[in-house]
């Protein structure tokens, strides 16, 4: 991995300390150009955001401000993590400034707001919407806190942690359930109780309430199975 450091090359040896807003603008500079180039490069969905932003000037870095339009390019002509941007003054008296910029695809993620409990229900009091690297998400998530609301936990989880697939249930073990049934194009339901953990897609076991008898079913919604005949 190749390790870029901000440097200044001069041909003169007078330079004026640069000022704060001027250090901005320059940083604006190198995050356009990555913007630009990510956006060449990579497919950003609805759900996703963008994060670029260029690691601050330091003030120990001194050179005078250009008199003429910026020039810039990015190192190796590709995209990372942290990108090299160099950013070069061809006025009276040239410099070259090296910036790194970060730049990271976000996704939505939903997380505990708090430490939750085995058989806590999820709401709006117990999960958050945040937004993370994508490369550092693992595994099955949820994007949408909405389709969460009312799901039981089947295990501990603590403060600040990612909501997964194997964490919840739509439909719990011991969960009162409304079996629903198509015959014939007509629509029968029934209460019942589940008798295993399932999400949705999958199948669980339920015993009717009226007629204790068990019927494997599919999960297609809280606390609610669908069965075929």
């Amino acid at each position: 991995m190749f390790r870029f450091t901000l440097m200044i090359l001069s041909l003169v040896s007078s330079y004026s300390l640069a000022d704060n807003n001027y250090s901005k603008e320059i940083e604006n500079f190198a995050e356009a150009l990555v913007f630009d180039k990510y956006q060449e490069t990579f497919e950003i969905t609805g759900e996703q955001k963008l994060y670029i932003k260029a690691i601050p000037i330091t003030d120990r870095v001194t050179f005078s401000q250009c008199l003429v339009p910026l020039q810039g390019h990015i190192v190796g002509d590709k995209i990372k993590s942290k990108t090299a941007v160099k950013v070069s003054c061809d006025d009276a008296t040239p410099w070259d400034l090296y910036i790194r910029v970060k730049a990271q695809t976000l996704i939505p993620l939903i997380i505990s707001s708090r430490p939750i409990s085995k058989g806590e229900v999820l709401s709006n009091k117990n999960i958050e919407l945040i937004y993370k690297d994508k490369t550092r998400v693992r595994g099955s998530t949820f994007t949408n806190a909405q389709t969460l609301r009312g799901v039981r936990l089947k295990r501990n989880i603590s403060s600040k942690k990612s909501i997964r697939h194997r964490d919840i249930c739509y439909v719990c073990e011991g969960d009162k359930v409304t079996i629903t049934a198509n015959k014939s194009g007509l629509i029968i339901k029934a209460s019942g109780i589940a008798l295993s953990d399932g999400n949705i897609g999958s199948t669980v076991r339920v015993e009717n309430s009226r007629t204790q008898r068990i019927v494997v079913g599919t999960v297609y919604a809280l606390k609610e199975v669908q069965v075929t005949f």
